[in-house]
């Protein structure tokens, strides 16, 4: 005999509000979840567990009566909610990060970005804080009945009407991935009755293809004009290119800008490429955690705080291979410090907030050290990382990684390893999986193909040495 089973008993809101989650079977033997507003008396959870054991020991037909007349009967006391409401709801109630099992902040963020604008139609603004209209398409979404959601026509027009309105692929597929979230939660939620199936999921058909005119974001007609200049080199940075942007980092020593600050910008140059890290990673390593053999990735700064967790479930709690040439830099990186004034102890972070001042950076409370704070972990690439890759992209030689991000240095770093390393090591030190490595970091880097398969060290440091820049690089001035 199939029980049902407490999941979250309570599940604890924001505002102390308290609700309870059974896991059930149904009759096609699928693992279900409903929620209750309570746990005892008429229409709670146990009384709702007494039922369902009533009539899963009279068959499984039985049971099926029970699961579809029961959600019948709700969906009819629900009269005219909206999906507008239900969107709501599931940030209210699933999707807080205050919440057990809520999304990371950083996920919270972007899925909000993405609903206000295209799914519940409020109003949209340019970077001048000015009103530029609502998106039709959203608003029309947002007064549809929540019950329509049940099938598929309604997701496939709303996908429809976005690219009607032009909106590219890639903003498609996000509003439709919030979109698919938000149903999936209301489907398996007592809150929601009158939703039951997810409507994006029976839109099962192919979303995507490979047609030209889609790869070119055009038409189907023969394009003029293409560029020949493969993305390849910005998207993953050779070690050359690294060294190029790393020594412009360095020159950037302008007026009222303290040299100190473009070691800072060298060191995480440095860092991010030889550990092939993501950028929060890095942000969140302190000196104890790094050795000259190993760097122990613990911590991370995630939306500004620290976190134990990462991106991924092995983003953490790896012990990624330091090179030599990284090592070398760290040295340096911890001298300059102690020499500027700055400490730099063990549970200290290699990279400071407060480096342009004490009015910089956030505190961490148990060790009393300083951390880069959300707004600097956001603007570094832009602010510093950018102007420097833009100047280095004047000389001929480097001009095809003009467009590059940080994240370029994560992805440059794994495909040089790749060339000679067993990709299971990869993946591990890098907190990836295999199939990431192969469908988003293994590239042929052009300036190494001339060489046959060498160490990264090997090849990071041949880069450094024979790096000789056509001119000095010239300062740029910058604020802190």
């Amino acid at each position: 005999m199939s029980r049902p089973w407490k999941k979250q008993w309570p599940r604890v809101g924001r505002g102390g509000r308290k609700s309870y989650v059974v896991g059930y079977y149904d009759h096609e033997r699928v693992e279900r979840s409903k929620t209750f507003a309570s746990a005892s008396g008429v229409g709670s959870a146990r009384d709702w567990m007494a039922d369902y054991c009533a009539a899963e020991r009279r068959g499984p037909d039985s049971l099926e009566r029970f699961l579809r007349d029961l959600d019948a009967q709700e969906a009819n006391a629900v009269d005219g909610r909206t999906l507008g409401k239900v969107v709501a709801m599931y940030f209210a109630l699933d999707a807080d990060p205050e919440l057990e099992g809520g999304l990371a902040r950083a996920t919270f963020a972007s899925y909000q970005t993405v609903a206000n604008g295209h799914i519940l139609g409020r109003p949209m603004h340019n970077n001048k804080h000015e009103v530029i209209g609502r998106q039709k398409y959203a608003t029309w979404l947002a007064a549809q009945p929540a019950g329509a959601f049940n099938e598929s026509h309604t997701p496939r027009q709303y996908r429809d009407m976005m690219r009607s309105a032009g909106q590219p692929q890639t903003r498609v597929k996000d509003a439709w991935k919030v979109l698919s979230a938000v149903l999936s939660w209301a489907a398996g939620s007592h809150e929601v009755p009158e939703i039951h199936t997810n409507g994006c999921i029976l839109a099962n058909e192919r979303t995507t293809n490979r047609r030209r005119s889609v790869r070119a974001r055009s038409t189907g007609r023969g394009s003029h004009g293409r560029k020949r200049r493969s993305k390849t080199q910005s998207w993953a940075l050779s070690p050359q290119a690294v060294e190029a942007v790393r020594e412009q980092m360095l020159a950037r020593v302008g007026y009222r800008r303290d040299p100190i600050l473009a070691k800072r910008d060298a060191i995480i140059t440095s860092l991010q490429y030889g550990l092939a890290a993501r950028p929060q990673e890095i942000w969140g390593i302190r000196w104890t955690s790094i050795t000259e053999a190993f760097a122990e990735v613990i911590e991370v700064i995630s939306w500004g705080e620290l976190d134990e967790y990462g991106k991924t479930s092995n983003s953490t709690e790896r012990r990624p291979a330091v090179p030599a040439v990284l090592w070398e830099d760290l040295i340096g990186w911890r001298a300059a410090l102690r020499a500027w004034g700055h400490p730099a102890g063990d549970l200290d972070f290699i990279i400071p907030g407060d480096l342009g001042g004490k009015r910089w950076g956030v505190i961490d409370p148990d060790t009393g050290a300083c951390h880069l704070s959300l707004n600097q972990c956001k603007k570094w690439g832009a602010k510093f990382f950018t102007p420097a890759v833009t100047k280095v992209a004047e000389r001929p030689e480097f001009a095809a990684i003009i467009g590059a991000t940080p994240y370029s240095m994560r992805r440059g770093g794994i495909s040089v390893r790749l060339r000679v390393e067993d990709p299971q090591t990869v993946a591990k030190d890098c907190g990836t999986s295999l199939r990431m490595l192969d469908e988003h970091y293994a590239f042929a880097i052009d300036d190494l193909r001339r060489f046959g398969p060498r160490p990264f060290n090997q090849e990071w440091l041949a880069a450094r040495e024979a790096h000789q820049p056509a001119a000095e690089p010239t300062p740029l001035r910058l604020a802190a």
